[in-house]
């Protein structure tokens, strides 16, 4: 069978893909031929791929060998064969069979890239500053939320890190759809966040910063920052915003730790950043779906004395909410290895 897009769209999560992301997925999807009687995959293995049926019948086999029969007209069919990790279930051809594969890193890649172009790239929304401010950068940045939780010792690191960069009126640091590779501070002077239209969605001063998000999720910049005054950044690269920034603030809990948590009196709130008919196949009991691309708007109504658990259900989009979230002065733990057993919550 002849891979189209229109044929792609038909599976989830693939149908809520733009063009442009739709056609990356596109570049690496491949079509896997089995014989009946094959095994797609088995159970307690950890997948590397992701499997959708295209043509024939299977059974997905548990533990207590109960057998549930997909063929490639249900509407089963439309999701992946399986989507824990490990798997839980064993697949088994019960026809010649047909199946669409893709790499399941890359998948949950282009889904962080998909959703996070639509979440603006600065923390600071509207904001209406003078043009000719004199601020002392190192002051706000300090004062921000996301800096007041790396360790003193990691903040030394960090300004030792930093490299300065002269900029000038018009010059676009970063623009949408491009790699990141670095994370930016101004130090002096001005710059305006613009969409993809050109809209300006925000204005950054001395100490504000941006491009933390295309590092977090490993994606491309979902927005073009412009300088509108000359001026001067400081830059830190990748690497060392993944080891001084990213790793302190991301705090794991495993489910036998959130069990021990929920005895507390301090009321928890559990999160899913997936999409909608993601969460809908497969949730943790009690949790909340808010989309990673819906969950900038309402980080300012959270409530500052939950503490909010993040289900690392997302993947990466897991990881880019919860450095979102914490920006934001939450209190935020990303539970991991929910895939590992069945959890009931």
């Amino acid at each position: 069978m002849k891979i189209t897009e229109e044929v792609l769209q038909q599976f989830s999560p693939f149908d809520s893909l733009s063009a442009d992301y739709l056609s990356k997925a596109m570049s690496r999807v491949s079509v896997r031929d089995f014989s009946k009687g094959d095994a797609l995959f088995q159970r307690g293995k950890k997948l590397s791929e992701t499997y959708y049926l295209l043509k024939g019948g299977v059974d997905l086999v548990a533990a207590d060998l109960s057998r549930i029969g997909v063929n490639h007209t249900s509407l089963q069919a439309r999701h992946p064969l399986c989507n824990t990790q490990p798997a839980r279930v064993s697949a088994f051809a019960k026809t010649d069979v047909q199946a669409l594969v893709i790499e399941r890193d890359f998948l949950d890649l282009v889904m962080v890239w998909s959703e996070s172009a639509n979440i603006d790239d600065s923390p600071q929304l509207d904001i209406i500053v003078d043009e000719q401010a004199s601020t002392d950068w190192m002051s706000v940045l300090l004062a921000a939320p996301l800096f007041s939780r790396i360790p003193p010792g990691n903040i030394q690191t960090l300004f030792q890190r930093f490299v300065p960069r002269s900029v000038v009126k018009g010059e676009a640091i970063v623009t949408v759809g491009k790699q990141g590779d670095y994370f930016y501070v101004i130090k002096t002077g001005t710059a305006k966040v613009l969409d993809s239209a050109g809209y300006c969605k925000a204005k950054l001063r001395g100490g504000d910063y941006f491009g933390e998000e295309a590092l977090v999720g490993n994606t491309t910049r979902n927005a073009t920052v412009e300088m509108s005054s000359d001026g001067e950044l400081m830059c830190l690269g990748k690497e060392s915003f993944a080891e001084l920034l990213h790793k302190p603030l991301v705090n794991y809990v495993s489910v036998a730790e959130f069990f021990k948590l929920q005895e507390d009196t301090r009321a928890i709130r559990l999160i899913d950043v997936r999409l909608p008919i993601e969460y809908k196949q497969q949730q943790l009991s009690g949790s909340e779906n808010i989309p990673l691309s819906y969950l900038r708007p309402k980080l300012a109504d959270m409530d500052r004395a939950l503490l909010h658990v993040v289900s690392d259900y997302g993947g990466r989009r897991s990881e880019v909410a919860v450095q979102l979230m914490v920006q934001a002065g939450l209190d935020v733990l990303l539970l991991r290895n929910t895939d590992v057993q069945e959890v009931e919550l």
